[in-house]
């Protein structure tokens, strides 16, 4: 049994040696960010043709999960999670298709370095305490912004957040905290109209994105 124990690290130390410097940093961010589209992975690393990009990937199989989401969409299995010193968190009935719509707002902000996904805001006011919990929250040329990313949620709902922010916002401005703003990003052109005629109707600083 110990030289069978023995045998696997000797293999799991050889496959290791085989990821380049790049692979590994792959497997990191993976393991921050959850999961990653291809064209994703392609833009934060360079890696050049869609052929380069699969061809690096490949190399990475044995450590992630794919799920097709219009491309190929990684995320860590079991192996690569426990190699890179974290957990297997996302699972295939995850929300994958969110996380990966929530990343191309990291990216397309420039990976700020105070980002925090599902990032849960507290405050008080009037002796009572509220919260609520945005799909991302970071800071932006000196801005607070507050993410929310819409893929099927009903607008009842969208409604009652917008409400819930311009109570966040208003207390925040008064506090001269910095300058909030809500960052909605949709996959519905219509939905997008919505929310900015609810913002609107809130007085919610708010800048809506449609998701090409």
């Amino acid at each position: 049994m110990k030289r069978w124990q023995n045998d696997w690290r000797c293999t799991a130390l050889l496959k290791l040696e085989k990821l380049t410097e790049r692979q590994m940093k792959i497997l990191y961010t993976l393991n921050n960010l959850g999961a990653l589209s291809r064209s994703q992975i392609q833009y934060m690393f360079d890696l050049g043709s869609k052929r380069n990009a699969n061809r690096v990937l490949q190399g990475i199989r044995e450590y992630t999960n794919t799920k097709r989401i219009g491309e190929d969409v990684y995320y860590l299995n079991k192996r690569g999670a426990e190699l890179v010193g974290g957990e297997a968190t996302i699972r295939r009935n995850s929300p994958i298709e969110h996380i990966v719509m929530r990343n191309g707002i990291y990216i397309f902000y420039h990976y700020p370095s105070d980002w925090k996904a599902e990032a849960k805001t507290r405050w008080k006011e009037g002796g009572k305490e509220y919260s609520i919990v945005s799909d991302a929250r970071f800071t932006y040329h000196g801005q607070m912004y507050f993410l929310e990313v819409d893929i099927q949620q009903k607008m009842v709902e969208n409604k009652r957040k917008v409400e819930k922010y311009a109570y966040l916002f208003r207390f925040i401005q008064r506090q001269q905290l910095g300058e909030p703003v809500l960052l909605f990003y949709t996959v519905s052109a219509v939905k997008k109209r919505q929310v900015e005629a609810i913002t609107k109707e809130y007085g919610v600083p708010c800048e809506c994105l449609l998701k090409a």
